[in-house]
């Protein structure tokens, strides 16, 4: 093989380990953003879940029994769980929610991934806007952050959010 030859053996060697390196490359960086969007998904996931299941519950503690209220002031002064409430299955309104927090560490069908997550309840007045307010209305939010040490930027919340409007009639 005489040195010209020998110099093209090497550029091709040469561009085939850089062939095979950008390769790897992409190949790894695909399969960290699915892992990624596999913990979001999941994420979004269990965040509706826990929507969902607010929204399942009576509108407020007062109407919790089947009671009507068509007053403002009959609604109940404090959001958050009642004297007795202190796991989800014991939750029966919307506003138990209210500061309720926890993981999946315990959850066998969160084995994959460690969720965090908490969620807040506000009264909104939204002919004004979506921010809450301190005055009792018709319309509730719960706002439901999670998050994950295994999406990315770990310190970024998936945020979901719905409003709960309670209807009375005359």
């Amino acid at each position: 093989m005489n040195s010209g030859q020998m110099l093209t053996s090497i550029a091709a060697m040469i561009l085939l380990s850089t062939v095979i390196l950008n390769v790897n490359r992409n190949s790894l960086t695909t399969t960290v953003k699915m892992d990624e969007t596999k913990y979001e998904i999941l994420a979004v996931s269990l965040g509706t879940a826990i929507i969902e299941e607010a929204f399942s519950k009576s509108f407020d503690e007062e109407t919790a029994d089947n009671n009507l209220i068509d007053n403002l002031s009959d609604l109940s002064s404090t959001l958050g769980p009642e004297g007795g409430e202190h796991t989800r299955l014991e939750f029966d309104d919307f506003d138990d929610f209210n500061n309720y927090s926890g993981n999946t560490n315990s959850d066998p069908t969160f084995a994959s991934a460690n969720m965090y997550f908490r969620c807040k309840v506000h009264y909104v007045d939204p002919s004004v806007s979506l921010d809450s307010v301190s005055s009792k209305t018709w319309h509730k939010r719960i706002t439901v952050y999670v998050s994950s040490p295994f999406i990315e930027d770990s310190t970024k919340n998936i945020v979901l959010s719905k409003i709960n409007s309670h209807y009375y009639f005359r």
